[in-house]
């Protein structure tokens, strides 16, 4: 190919490369605006096993376009009547301006019934989010630090426990259709399945949706809304504190680096119970010491409610028949407990306000 040639090829191809790209931009991008809640609330207990699985998110997606309006309405447009036989002769010999005149007195408006133009309205074809082996999905998990506490240097991000396979675009997938202005029904992710949550504490929550582009967003692809939710120290087991405390580092999938949790294990009995553990520093090295708290009526779980970084309260049904309110101080070496029983009324344990007040 001349030079010629090449600079006349690339001077046609560059407008028109920048024209499909403008076209991509308005046609792909920032339509679609996602939504989500934490349908389970905004408390969780730490899993029997890791992760915490209970943590379930839902998500929704809206096409922000404008809702079509798919309405006939009725339109005015101009139109000409028909040239008689004897109006077309005297055309053909007509002066231009007569011709002119002429033509003007055959336009007629009429009215006809046609579906509006939706000019600002697009529909979207999209392959809907799910946590698998292979998804488009990003879920962003980071520990917040607590009131009074300093932020770390780097966002502690909660790393993906279960990873995808694989993530291609020849997925065979089938595609679903948001029309504009529409909005999906509710999308579940299992996020506590696939997300690796070891510690206690407080946390923010996002979807990233990998596959659908967002200029507007810091990752230039479609976000949620941010949540926050609390992962509370306390697992309720099936194995009895004796196989936990030999094998906890297995259990608890290498060292533990909270500074302490509890447990409600089983028994020999026709009950559970409480243990807790702390961890203790000296010297630099950790050590650990576990304490029996209480029993656990038979069929029923202990409530924890956390009232500061290193306070928690437990409200349990106990095996004597009465009703056992705890708190526990983690500050220092040593928990320090306050403990008060109270009479079951009629069986009904009352319900423990993550605020750490009891509904009677």
């Amino acid at each position: 190919m001349s030079l010629f040639r090449l600079m006349l090829a690339t001077c046609f191809l560059l407008p028109l490369c920048q024209s499909l790209r403008a076209a991509d931009h308005f046609f792909g991008e920032n339509l679609i605006e996602v939504k989500l809640t934490l349908p389970k609330g905004d408390t969780y207990m730490r899993g029997a096993t890791d992760p915490v699985a209970d943590l379930v998110a839902e998500i929704t997606l809206t096409n922000r376009t404008a809702k079509e309006n798919l309405n006939r309405e009725t339109i005015t447009i101009e139109d000409s009547s028909r040239l008689t036989s004897e109006e077309f002769t005297k055309l053909q010999s007509a002066t231009r301006e007569e011709q002119v005149a002429l033509l003007e007195k055959k336009k007629v408006n009429k009215e006809i019934e046609n579906y509006s133009v939706n000019k600002d309205s697009l529909g979207f074809s999209y392959v809907e989010p799910e946590l698998g082996p292979h998804d488009f999905v990003g879920v962003i998990i980071t520990k917040v630090p607590e009131e009074g506490q300093p932020a770390p240097e780097k966002p502690v991000v909660i790393p993906r426990d279960n990873k995808p396979d694989h993530v291609s675009a020849t997925d065979m997938a089938p595609t679903k259709y948001l029309a504009a202005g529409e909005t999906t029904k509710p999308i579940t992710l299992p996020v506590g399945k696939f997300y690796l949550i070891r510690d206690p504490g407080k946390y923010t929550i996002k979807v990233v949706l990998y596959n659908i582009l967002d200029n507007e967003k810091p990752s230039k692809f479609a976000e949620s809304n941010e949540e926050t939710f609390r992962v509370l120290p306390f697992k309720v087991v099936s194995q009895k504190i004796d196989e936990i405390r030999s094998n906890w580092t297995d259990y608890e999938r290498g060292t533990p680096t909270f500074n302490y949790m509890i447990y409600q294990v089983k028994t020999g009995g026709p009950f559970d119970e409480v243990w807790y553990v702390q961890r203790i520093s000296v010297r630099k090295f950790d050590t650990w010491e576990w304490t029996r708290l209480c029993t656990v009526k038979e069929g029923t779980v202990a409530q924890i409610a956390q009232l500061s970084p290193t306070k928690v309260k437990i409200v349990a049904a106990q095996a004597k028949g009465d009703l056992g309110i705890y708190e526990l101080d983690f500050s220092k070496p040593g928990v320090t407990v306050k403990a008060e029983s109270k009479d079951l009324k009629n069986d009904t344990i009352p319900k423990l306000g993550a605020d750490g007040t009891l509904a009677e």
